[in-house]
């Protein structure tokens, strides 16, 4: 629900921020996905559930010489989509955390 109402509330005074570039929240999920309706709230909470169940499978993933790139791949995908959200806030968490990523690869 609060991806929901963070994306719905973005979409509406995302003009009127004082740091416009703070959000990079991509137009098409704004538009497809930025309204309160029983629809989006479902599809966030779709959302939600998908990266908690990534984030259970991708250390040990990560462990296994055949499903290693495919975790890594995935999980760079998701953190650069974390950054997406907030750029300023997690840009750190985000860079970090794709580092190790690469380390496993390397």
């Amino acid at each position: 629900m609060y991806l929901a109402q963070w994306v719905h509330v973005y979409s509406q005074v995302r003009e009127q921020l004082p740091h416009r570039r703070q959000y990079a929240v991509p137009g098409v999920v704004r538009r497809h996905m930025g309204s309160l309706t029983e629809r989006d709230v479902h599809l966030w909470r779709l959302v939600a559930a998908i990266v908690i169940a990534l984030e259970i499978a991708l250390p040990p993933a990560l462990l296994v010489q055949q499903t290693m790139p495919y975790a890594v791949v995935v999980g760079t995908a998701m953190h650069m989509a974390f950054t997406c959200l907030k750029p300023r806030q997690l840009i750190t968490f985000s860079g970090l955390t794709v580092s190790t990523y690469l380390a496993f690869a390397g």
